[in-house]
């Protein structure tokens, strides 16, 4: 759930106000289906416009930055665990952030719109032949309850598929 800042409540008000201004002007209307349509149709569009507007803002209030991390790879459970740091630049609070993980393999050969890692060593000879995945996405929540400019740590584990042998990391945070 997102936490509401000032600037997100003076946003829903300024909604609901638009929404009264609509409603009135529409009572103006003398046809009765004419006058409940327009209503129904003023409160989808304060409604749609209320909700976009507030993820922009969260977009927009809700900073945070990795500071550093570091990747130490478990071979007997096929993970990786990534630990760092993550500090709120913002100056507002954040309830929780969301950290998208991109991990892709050393090689890189196409194969129609997807990467693919190309089989070739001795040991893949006796596995499936052709080409496996040579990346992975997935998102993780990574910190809670972060104040504005204060830093917290955080440890999160990953599973990757034993092919991967020398990957790379990159990491994209999303705050709410």
């Amino acid at each position: 759930m997102m936490h509401f800042t000032v600037i997100h409540w003076i946003m829903i008000v300024v909604f609901i106000l638009i929404f009264i201004l609509l409603a009135v002007l529409a009572q103006k209307e003398p046809n009765k289906k004419t006058r409940i349509s327009l209503v129904i149709l003023s409160f989808i569009i304060s409604l749609i416009g209320a909700v976009v507007s507030l993820l922009i803002l969260d977009k927009y209030t809700k900073k945070a930055k990795i500071i550093n991390y570091s990747t130490q790879r478990n071979y007997n459970k096929e993970s990786v665990t990534i630990r760092g740091k993550i500090k709120n630049i913002g100056k507002f609070y954040i309830g929780y952030c969301t950290m998208d993980i991109k991990i892709v393999n050393k090689v890189v050969h196409k194969k129609g719109t997807k990467f693919m890692y190309k089989t070739s060593s001795i040991g893949d000879m006796f596995k499936s032949k052709g080409y496996k995945k040579n990346f992975l996405k997935t998102s993780v929540k990574a910190v809670e309850d972060l104040k504005p400019k204060l830093t917290k740590n955080f440890k999160v584990s990953v599973k990757i598929p034993s092919h991967f042998q020398n990957p790379r990391y990159f990491l994209h945070l999303v705050c709410h």
